[in-house]
This record gives structure tokens, sequence and C-alpha cells, in this order.
């Protein structure tokens, strides 16, 4: 039986990758900004309307590289409903996350939680705007304003979501996009740091080359999370398509949406009205939760069809950061148990989108 994964990757034609490839291999150059990173670096720039991007080899390098550009030190406040990369980044940069618990819904930072965890070691905010929907961006923006903290955005999954049309990756003093194989939009590996001043821009590009300054001077401490140039070309080919990608992943999410029987006792996550989603993900919340939900997962496993549970188990959960608890987390603990993420990409078989809905519509 033909295996269903919750994603696959979009892949634009073979041969204008080839076209691509074949002038890096005339150029010689394969990295250290070479013309196709200077040119991926310029349209995602003007694709998003922003002026400040960096890319990155992986969303995760550039989440190390964005801490250590603001300098934080000691606390960082963060969320335990995320991939590990989120707190990871934090530790790394040997920095101690305050987990603090996320709204009912969607799973983002809770603003009266984040508040209370707010102490005198407390360097900064890394919130995620969840599954590509961010939450109370505002008010996030007030409460960081009136405690003096940055705010990092892990922005994962969410290139080309907007509110109120605009790019949600203009909030925060640094967002972090990824372009993993996983992602809407995919350059193989990789990633993009938006900043807001062409000062912290040259800082982030040090950082991402070692904290080389000049041929003959390391400024600071750095890293290598450079794009290489065939990840460049990629990215700079996938723009081309990829308002059709965020077509066909809406039409299959309608799907979902108009089949799935309210009476089963599952939904899908509520977009927000201001929200122009890329329909990144597809979750679905078991009212019944964790036995309900892990039925409907084993039944659908049993036909091949692996779905995920994201995100199960919180990061708290996990040995590492089990100490780590700054308050109780209430909220995240039972979205954790309740959510699926059903497939959705294009090319998807319309018969496997029916045959889900109709596991799900079985109770």
């Amino acid at each position: 039986m033909k295996k269903t994964f919750v994603t696959k990757p979009f892949l634009p034609p073979l041969d204008e990758y080839y076209e691509s490839l074949k002038e890096i291999w005339e150029n010689g150059v394969l990295t250290n900004s070479g013309p196709f990173h200077e040119k991926f670096e310029n349209a995602l720039s003007n694709f998003l309307g922003l002026p400040f991007v960096s890319l990155v080899n992986n969303a995760t390098s550039g989440l190390m590289v964005a801490i250590k550009a603001l300098e934080l030190k000691n606390e960082v406040i963060t969320t335990p409903f995320s991939f590990i990369a989120t707190s990871n980044s934090i530790k790394w940069n040997g920095l101690d996350p305050v987990f603090s618990d996320t709204d009912k819904d969607i799973g983002n930072l809770l603003l009266e939680c984040v508040e209370k965890n707010i102490n005198i070691n407390t360097s900064g905010i890394v919130a995620v705007h969840n599954y590509g929907i961010p939450g109370d961006i505002v008010g996030m923006e007030s409460l960081a304003k009136k405690h003096n903290l940055p705010i990092i955005y892990d922005a994962a999954p969410a290139l080309g979501v907007k509110l109120n049309d605009e790019t949600i990756l203009k909030y925060g003093d640094l967002s972090v996009v990824s372009f993993h194989a996983t992602k809407v939009f995919t350059t193989f590996e990789g990633g993009a740091i938006i900043s807001h001043s062409k000062s912290m821009k040259n800082k982030i590009d040090r950082i991402r080359n070692f904290g080389i300054k000049d041929e003959y001077t390391v400024e600071q401490l750095g890293m290598n999370a450079k794009m290489s140039e065939p990840n460049a070309a990629l990215g700079l080919l996938q723009l081309k398509y990829f308002d059709s990608i965020l077509q066909e992943r809406e039409n299959i999410y309608k799907l979902y949406k108009h089949g799935i029987d309210p009476s089963s006792g599952c939904r899908l996550i509520e977009i927000p009205k201001n929200i122009l989603y890329n329909y990144a993900y597809c979750p679905i919340v078991f009212q019944g939760g964790i036995k309900a939900r892990d039925k409907a997962y084993d039944k659908m496993k049993s036909e091949s069809i692996f779905c995920r549970k994201y995100w199960y188990p919180l990061i708290t959960e996990q040995q590492i950061y089990s100490s780590y608890k700054g308050s109780k987390l209430l909220n995240a603990e039972k979205l954790s148990q309740q959510i699926l993420f059903l497939p959705i990409y294009p090319g998807l078989n319309r018969n496997i989108i029916l045959k889900i809905i109709k596991i799900i519509n079985e109770k």
C-alpha cells in the first residue's frame, strides 16, 4: 500500500533547476554570498517588502544567530508548545529557557503568563507563530516595550502569512523563517532572519560567517550559518511558483473543512478573519482528547496514512527540559493531547483526503 505522509515538498521542474546548476558549475562559486545567494536574498526582500533579510543554512542556525545578535543573557521566556529547535537554540547559547503557558485555541504564548514570568534575569522573549498563525502580536509588542525586552519570533512556517494585508515578519525585533523540506517553501534546507536596520543586518551577516569582519579581522564569536548557492538557486526558482503552491494547499484545506462533520467531535483550528494564512498545516482538534486523537491516528496509520501529533509531547516533558517549567502549562498540555495534523501538500490525491475525512467522521 502506498504511503501518504503529512507533507511532501513542492519541487519545480527539474530542467529549470538544472539551468541554475549549470550556471553554478560555470561560475565555480558554491558558497560565501555568491551570485545566486545575492539574487535570492534581494528577491525575498522584495517579495516581503522588508529591506533587511539575511539567508541562513537552516532556521535553527537562524535562531541561534538571532539570539547571539541581540546579546541575550540569563533567562529567555519561551513556549513549551513548539518544535524542539525553539528551546534548543536558547540552550545552545548557554541561556535558560523559561516556559510560559499558551492560549487555549492556537497555542501561542499567553501574554498574562509571559508577564508573570518576567523577572530581573529575563533578557528577552522567543515566541512562536504557532502553525504559522500569529497570536496577539500587537499586545506582545506592548508588553515587551513595557519591560524593555526584545522579541524574537520563531516564524518557521510563516512565510506568506499576513495580518491585515501585511507580512507578520515585520513584527518583533527579529523573525526567523524556515525553508526546510517540510515547509510550504523549501530550499532543501535553509532559512532567513528578518531584521529592521542595516546595522543589525550587518551584525547578523558577520555572525553567520564566523564573526568575520574583513580579510584580517574576526570581530566577534560567530558560526557557519551561510546558505549555499544550490540552496539559494532553488529558493529563487520557488518564488516563481509560490502563489500556486498556496492556492493548492488552500483548496485541500477547504475540502477538509467542508467534509469533517462537526458532530464527529473534531474541528479544524479556526483561522482569525484578519489573517491571510499560507495553509502550512492542517491541524484538527479532537474534543475527546488523547484517546480520540490516538484512535484516529492509529486507524489512519493502519491505512498507510501518517499524520503527526504536533506538538506532543510538550518540550517540557523531554528530560533535558523537565526542570525548566516557569509556571503551570495547563492550556499547552491540553492542546498537545488534542491536536493532529492531517496531510496537506500540492498533488495530494483527492481520494486520500476523502478517506481521511471518512475515518474522522466515523468517530
